[in-house]
Order: structure tokens, then C-alpha cells, then sequence
């Protein structure tokens, strides 16, 4: 039995005249908050992403020389990793060298290589994580590093140089992210408020580019609940990454002074020592990125640990860029870099299918 409407005509003609104008005004503010809660964009999952160092090397020498000091990597390098199927470039630089004085206009020369490493990347279907590989701290003079949030480098100039690096980059799409420091530490528990600074300073300059925000403590993977489990910053566009590092000898710093066996490594260490990082991720709801993590390439054992972490690492969708590609290694132990032609022992590992999907 159908029940009659109690509405006349012109009841009923003023309630859907309401109805219209209210539903359009949701529309229009879920419009307005969907802008501002997109997740973040630009294919922020990849198959594998490489750390290409040089642009960091001696820091402390000053005034460094390029091509001699330091060096952004050639187009070579890049040529090599892009045909690897790696899409992501982590680029770590010095702050000093992009910014000396504090509060002074970004080095035209310096901004220029790193535009140019960044225009490189990108013809190549690459994309480039830019990371000031200073741990939290500026060198005001000679070798000292001051820590950030201090009266010598206050954390208005920690913010100051995150605005016109991501100004300098606004509308660069061969730009994955902004990584705003690499492992800080020490910061007498200023680093939350730091970061949520530099994070402020650029969104003030730009909106859509993915913010990478590393932890405190040299923003362990093993250690992230026990030194970050309230670091949730607040980016109203949610285009935010927590990025977290881990290395795999005893005291995770990534020397291995001593081999796979004195480290009392096993097999599964990589996925047991991410695994915190991970499930704080999934519980806040948050995406993370692991910016760093390498091992021994003269050990076989050290491989199969790798590949475990990289299965596990695509279950979760948690990309990864590994440590280290770059010019100049030489004989580092972690370097990723072929030698007269041949690849290192880790690249098959490296670019062996996961399962991981970009989107």
C-alpha cells in the first residue's frame, strides 16, 4: 500500500529547490577537502629506485671543488640503472653547497647541476628524490656541524631552505619527492618539531609534491616505535611519506667491520628488523618509503637476505631505494656499480620481479 505525501505542490517544489542547493553544496565542499586530501600522486609506488651519490661527497671540505670534491652523477650512470628497470633516483646533496650563508638565495651554479641531473633523469623515464644528506645539521664554518633548532642554525633557516628548494622545483615533474634531511639525530627531541617546519615551509611554495619525512635516530627501520611512534606530522594535502633507513650488520650502521657470521645474521634479519616500520605504517594508515638500506656484495648469504626483504618490502607496497650507485665508490663493499662491464653480485637481486606495481 503506497502511502500518500502530505506535501502540496508548492511544498513540495520548495523542498526540492532545497534539496538541489543543499546537495550542491556538499558537492562543493567535498570538492574543496578532496583537493586537500588526495593521496599523494605521481606513481608514489615503483619497482626499485637506486641512491646515486657524488652531489655529498666531503662535505666538510670547504670550499669544495666540483668535479674534484664532488660530482653529480654523469648521464652514464643513469643510463645504466634506467636500462635495470630502476625509476627512482634518491639524490642526496650538501645544504651548504646549495645555501651558504644561511637565508641567502639558493648557489645559481649548484641549483643548475641539480636541475640538470633532474632534467637527465626524467628523459629517461626516471625520477629524482631530492635529500639534503646532512643529518640534521649545517656547517656554519670549516668542518663543525651545528645542529639544527640551535642559535647558530635556527630552525626559521631549516624552514627557509626547504621553501626555496621546493619553489626551485614547483611544477618539476621529473621531481618524485622532497626529502626533507637525511637521518637526523641528537635533536634533544626538537626533530618532530623541525620537520613539521620544513614540511609548512614547503607546502607554503607548493602543494602537489610528495614530502619524505625521515625519523629521529638516523630514522632506524629496527627502531622507528621506540624513537618514533608519535612522528605524525600534519600535511592537509596528505602527500606525505615517512622514509626510514636500515642496514643489517649489529649496530645497523651499515660498516659490516665484520662478515655475515660474526654479524649473527640470519636469513630473515631484513624483514624481521623492517617489519616495525611497516606495521607502524599500517596502523597510523601512512605510506613509508625505505631510502636506504645495502649489504656486502662478497657474500652470497647477505644476497638471500636482500631478496627475502624485497619480497616482503612488495607484499607491504613499501618502495625502496637502494644504497649505493654513484661514480666515485670505487671499492666500497655496498656499491651497486658494475666493474670493467660486469655487474655487481647484487644486481640480480635488485631487479628480480617482486610483484611490486606502479600506479
Amino acid at each position: 500500500m503506497t502511502k500518500k505525501s502530505t506535501l502540496g505542490a508548492g511544498s513540495r517544489i520548495l523542498f526540492f529547490i532545497g534539496f538541489v542547493i543543499g546537495t550542491l553544496a556538499c558537492l562543493l565542499t567535498w570538492g574543496v577537502s578532496s583537493a586537500d586530501t588526495l593521496p599523494p600522486r605521481n606513481n608514489t609506488i615503483f619497482a626499485r629506485g637506486i641512491n646515486l651519490s657524488g652531489a655529498e661527497y666531503n662535505m666538510e671540505t670547504t670550499p669544495a671543488v666540483y668535479g674534484k670534491d664532488y660530482i653529480y652523477p654523469p648521464q652514464q650512470e643513469l643510463d645504466y640503472y634506467a636500462g635495470k628497470g630502476f625509476t627512482v633516483v634518491r639524490l642526496p646533496y650538501s645544504w651548504e653547497r646549495l645555501q651558504h650563508p644561511l637565508f641567502s638565495e639558493l648557489d645559481s651554479s649548484e641549483l643548475g647541476r641539480m636541475k640538470m641531473f633532474v632534467a637527465a633523469a626524467q628523459a629517461r623515464n626516471m625520477r629524482v628524490i631530492i635529500s639534503p644528506h646532512n643529518w640534521g645539521r649545517y656547517r656554519l664554518a670549516g668542518p663543525a656541524a651545528i645542529p639544527i633548532g640551535t642559535a647558530g642554525v635556527p630552525i626559521e633557516a631549516f624552514a627557509d631552505f626547504s621553501n626555496k628548494v621546493a619553489a626551485a622545483f614547483v611544477g618539476n615533474d621529473g621531481v618524485y619527492g622532497l626529502s626533507l634531511m637525511n637521518e637526523p639525530h641528537d635533536s634533544n627531541g626538537m626533530w618532530k618539531q623541525i620537520a613539521q617546519a620544513g614540511l609548512n615551509a614547503i607546502r607554503n611554495a607548493d602543494r602537489e609534491r610528495v614530502i619524505l619525512a625521515p625519523g629521529e635516530e638516523w630514522t632506524g627501520a629496527w627502531s622507528w616505535k621506540r624513537f618514533n611512534n608519535d612522528f605524525l606530522l600534519d600535511d592537509p594535502t596528505g602527500r606525505i611519506m615517512y622514509e626510514a633507513h636500515q642496514y643489517f650488520d649489529l649496530d645497523s650502521s651499515g660498516t659490516y667491520k665484520v662478515g655475515y657470521s660474526l654479524n649473527g645474521a640470519t636469513p630473515d634479519r631484513g624483514v624481521e628488523w623492517v617489519r616495525p616500520f611497516a606495521e607502524w605504517l599500517k596502523q597510523h594508515g601512512q605510506q613509508g618509503i625505505i631510502t636506504e638500506f645495502g649489504v656486502p656484495n662478497t657474500d652470497a648469504r647477505w644476497l638471500e637476505l636482500v631478496q627475502q626483504l624485497l619480497a616482503y618490502l612488495a607484499k607491504e607496497k613499501i618502495p625502496w631505494t637502494y644504497w649505493a650507485g654513484g661514480p666515485w665508490w670505487g671499492n666500497y663493499p655496498l656499491s651497486a656499480e658494475p666493474k670493467n662491464g660486469v655487474d655487481a653480485p647484487i644486481m640480480p637481486t635488485l631487479t628480480k620481479d617482486y610483484g611490486m606495481l606502479r600506479r
